[in-house]
């Protein structure tokens, strides 16, 4: 019924090896996503990984980066290597680089080696830098003690010769 009158075979694939049944992981981290409406009571550990949070941790995240996404809350404290928040976090938060955008607001401590705050954004606690805020040993001999700087003097009119520079305090940091 069915023949192969003068035609080639096919090709047909090899079956894969037994061996190849098991993937190898992906070299890049994916992330991991708490979507809006997930509520997880506990402390949250994804070492090394990626982790967004859109809905509600109630307890301790500790991560490799941290996103905490415009409907995000974390009611804990929070360590990772890089931290950016957009919704609440109520607990400190001890990371590398911390970024907290313009929706962002924050209650507690922050424990940075780099920090930037938006405009807008709520931020109430104390900042403190430490050369390696990961590092459980830091003590208050590796922080910086803010020291309020002359501002540059202005003219009449409040310009300053110095452009890009505004009024206000000007904050620098200097070794204990």
């Amino acid at each position: 019924m069915f023949t192969n009158k003068g035609k080639t075979p096919d090709t047909v694939p090899a079956l894969p090896e037994q061996n190849a049944s098991r993937r190898t992981p992906p070299s890049r981290l994916m992330t991991s996503i708490i979507a809006n409406g997930v509520r997880i009571i506990g402390t949250v550990e994804a070492e090394g990984a990626e982790l967004q949070v859109d809905g509600e941790i109630d307890g301790n995240v500790r991560g490799g980066s941290l996103t905490v996404g415009d409907t995000g809350m974390v009611k804990g404290d929070v360590v990772a290597e890089n931290v950016l928040v957009n919704g609440r976090v109520e607990g400190s938060v001890r990371a590398r680089k911390v970024q907290l955008a313009r929706n962002a607001h924050v209650l507690g401590d922050i424990t940075h080696q780099s920090l930037s705050v938006e405009m807008g954004a709520v931020f109430e606690g104390q900042c403190r830098y430490l050369q390696d805020p990961l590092n459980p040993t830091a003590g208050p001999g590796k922080s910086v003690t803010p020291q309020i700087a002359a501002a540059p003097s202005g003219d009449a009119n409040g310009y300053y010769d110095q452009p890009g520079m505004v009024s206000g305090v000007v904050v620098t940091g200097a070794q204990n």
